[in-house]
C-alpha cells in the first residue's frame, strides 16, 4: 500500500526507488476479471484523471505501442497503456519499454478526454490505483466540463 503522504510531488521519486514495484501491490486478480476489451457492456463515469499523480504512483505506464508479441521499437509509431494490473497479471507487458515522448497527449486525454480512453483500460488504471492505497481525492481531478 501506498504511503498517501508520500505521494506529494518532492517525494515520489524516493517513494519509487524505495519499494517494490507498484505492480506487486496489486494481489486479488479477481477484481480485474471483467474488466477486459473483450467486455462488450462495460461502461465507465469518466472523470478527469490526475496523470500525474497516478504515473509516479505506478498506477500506469506509458509504453511502447503493444503488438501481440512484444511492442513496437519505434516510440513515434504510438503508445500503449499498461496498467499496474497488466504488469501483476503476467510478465508479458514488464518487459515493454516505457514511451516518455507520449506522455503530454496521454496527459491531455486524461485530463481533458478521459472519455478517450476505453473503458476497460480507464477501470482498470482506476482499480489499480485504488489497489496502491491512492485516495478518491488524488485520482481524480476537478470537472472542468459543463
Amino acid at each position: 500500500m501506498v504511503d498517501t503522504n508520500a505521494l506529494a510531488p518532492g517525494n515520489m521519486n524516493a517513494l519509487a526507488q524505495s519499494e517494490a514495484p507498484a505492480y506487486s501491490a496489486i494481489t486479488d486478480l479477481s477484481k480485474y476479471k471483467n474488466l477486459t476489451s473483450n467486455n462488450p457492456t462495460l461502461t465507465a463515469d469518466f472523470k478527469p484523471l490526475n496523470f500525474d499523480a497516478l504515473l509516479k504512483a505506478g498506477a500506469f505506464r506509458v509504453t511502447h505501442r503493444g503488438l501481440d508479441n512484444g511492442y513496437d521499437p519505434d516510440p513515434s509509431s504510438g503508445f500503449s497503456l499498461v496498467s499496474a494490473f497488466n504488469d501483476a497479471y503476467g510478465p508479458g507487458t514488464r518487459a515493454w519499454k516505457d514511451n516518455p515522448t507520449a506522455h503530454n497527449v496521454v496527459k491531455e486525454m486524461f485530463t481533458q478526454r478521459p472519455e478517450d480512453i476505453g473503458p476497460h483500460k480507464y477501470l482498470q488504471i482506476l482499480q489499480s490505483a485504488r489497489d496502491l492505497g491512492i485516495p478518491d481525492a488524488q485520482i481524480f481531478l476537478p470537472s472542468t466540463k459543463q
